[in-house]
């Protein structure tokens, strides 16, 4: 009896004596303290205060530049990115799609190579590019339109196919409670969520640890 109550322990341990995966230590972190960030998008980028590029750059140090523009497409953010993206430039996000996705003139792939082009151009330079899929659109977005959901839903499942000579972070992470509006114009707590995902899945250093 000893024999097999010391068997199912084995098989079945205690909660306790589960160890527990630690977070990383800062010291094995990216300090990114000083370097400077572009980011290029729409209105969901262009909360120039409050927004997620905001929180992200005070949280890590970034030397922060904003190129946002509400109501724009990946086309215009390819034109923005031709003049913004410069040798001084360390880090570039690019937050874009939904208006594309909300035409019927601009199709997800194509959205995509836009994307794919500034992506280009950041390798070119050095310049570490993040790209970031947005939130979920049939989960988070309330329009007439009955197309745009499955639209920018399609749009993201090709940018996580991989985008060269980037990282295309999954920030997916925002609830319908996080939406101020029928398109997810987010509240404060969206944006957190957001900046916290680039943190955490680009394994950035914050300034707490400073």
């Amino acid at each position: 009896m000893a024999l097999l109550c010391s068997l199912m322990l084995s098989l079945h341990p205690s909660s306790e004596s589960i160890p527990l995966i630690p977070e990383p230590p800062q010291d094995s972190l990216q300090d990114v303290k000083g370097q400077i960030a572009l980011f290029i998008g729409d209105s969901h980028t262009a909360n120039f205060k409050n927004g997620w590029q905001r929180q992200l750059s005070d949280s890590v140090g970034f030397k922060y530049r904003n190129a946002a523009v509400s109501g724009k497409t990946t086309y215009f953010m390819l034109n923005m990115a031709v003049y913004k993206i410069t040798d001084e430039i360390d880090w570039c996000f690019i937050y874009g799609g939904a208006n594309d996705m909300y035409t019927h003139s601009i199709s997800p792939q194509e959205a995509v190579d836009n994307i794919q082009a500034i992506a280009r151009l950041c390798s070119k330079r050095g310049i570490k590019c993040v790209i970031l899929t947005g939130f979920d659109p049939i989960k988070c977005t309330r329009t007439d339109n009955p197309y745009y959901a499955k639209r920018y839903a399609s749009f993201q499942q090709i940018l996580l196919r991989g985008i060269e000579g980037a990282t295309v972070v999954d920030t997916r992470v925002v609830e319908r409670s996080d939406c101020w509006d029928a398109l997810c114009h987010m509240s404060p707590s969206g944006h957190t969520k957001i900046a916290r995902r680039l943190i955490e899945e680009l394994g950035l250093k914050t300034n707490r640890a400073n």
